[in-house]
């Protein structure tokens, strides 16, 4: 039997005393031919773009944390954005580097360290928790 390719994207997920962690997202992919694959088609509730200076967000400082409510997957189109979830660790990603939002993962995004604006990309998907990606 063929394993059906999967896209990987970082993600953020809740460990067993619902705090937020880094995980692994897999979204199930058919194979078109050798060098492409794609998605089923997803239910997305709306998706838009977001302009972020460098710095800090103005009323939250550098230690805020909040959450999205919503399922969505945030991808960078340029700069880079860096974020912290609630066990400490943090990842930096850049353009065209995805990352799954669970909507109650607590988690601070700083467009700090970028050196130009942060351009996003956000598809959010229906839902409040975790979105399952069709087969």
């Amino acid at each position: 039997m063929t394993e059906r390719p999967t896209m990987k994207f970082q993600g953020f997920g809740m460990d067993a005393n619902g705090r937020s962690i880094w995980r692994e997202v897999e979204i199930p992919m058919k194979q078109v031919t050798p060098l492409h694959a794609v998605s089923a088609r997803q239910e997305g509730t709306y998706w838009g773009f977001s302009l972020n200076q460098p710095g800090e967000p103005l009323g939250g400082g550098p230690n805020e944390m909040h959450l999205t409510n919503s399922p969505r997957i945030v991808w960078p189109m340029s700069g880079h954005l860096e974020n912290t979830v609630e066990n400490g660790e943090v990842r930096r990603y850049g353009p065209g580097q995805g990352n799954y939002v669970t909507g109650p993962a607590l988690h601070h995004a700083s467009f700090a360290r970028s050196r130009e604006p942060v351009i996003t990309l956000s598809l959010t998907f229906p839902g409040t928790v975790d979105y399952e990606f069709k087969v």
